[in-house]
């Protein structure tokens, strides 16, 4: 009877350890996956690709415009200019018009973020990283949302800080 216990008791280990080990495989899927997303869509913004980029986002995304702190501001700030958007930023639209009108062609930039961090949740997970530029450090946070199997933006929030000399 005992021994009938000991394997009994070590079956339910073992399975609780094969699921856990599971669980952990799927953790590290589930975050490349988001990496993914999130470096596809790096890659379209310094290739200036709009339709990559709009495919990142889910239908239902927003944004908020990007907002830049610095100590010389020198005009005034309307805050209308700041309210969330949906989908892609118009900022950004207008960002790669301009390359495209001023430059030879992609890639117009080379972005290296910096600090990346991915929190993973069951559905949703949160990326945020730094990009440096001498006396300017940018923040971005994406937010992810894993549906019908594929995970897509479903918000971005953008921030620049700019150092005083």
């Amino acid at each position: 009877m005992k021994r009938i216990h000991a394997i009994a008791a070590t079956s339910i280990i073992l399975s609780i350890f094969q699921v856990g080990c599971t669980s952990s495989a799927q953790a590290v899927d589930e975050e490349q996956e988001v990496m993914a997303v999130l470096t596809t869509f790096v890659h379209a913004f310094e290739n200036g690709d709009l339709d990559v980029m709009e495919a990142s986002f889910a239908d239902n995304s927003s944004s908020f415009p990007r907002a830049i702190m610095s100590n010389g501001f020198e005009s005034q700030i309307q805050t209308s200019n700041y309210k969330r958007v949906r989908g892609l930023l118009p900022e950004m639209r207008d960002l790669i018009a301009g390359w495209r009108e001023g430059a030879a062609g992609p890639p117009y930039m080379s972005l290296d973020p910096r600090d990346l961090e991915v929190m993973m949740f069951t559905n949703a997970a949160v990326v945020t990283f730094h990009l440096e530029n001498g006396r300017s450090l940018s923040r971005r946070t994406f937010v992810l949302a894993k549906e019908n199997d594929s995970w897509k933006i479903v918000h971005l929030h953008p921030s620049n800080v700019v150092g005083s000399e």
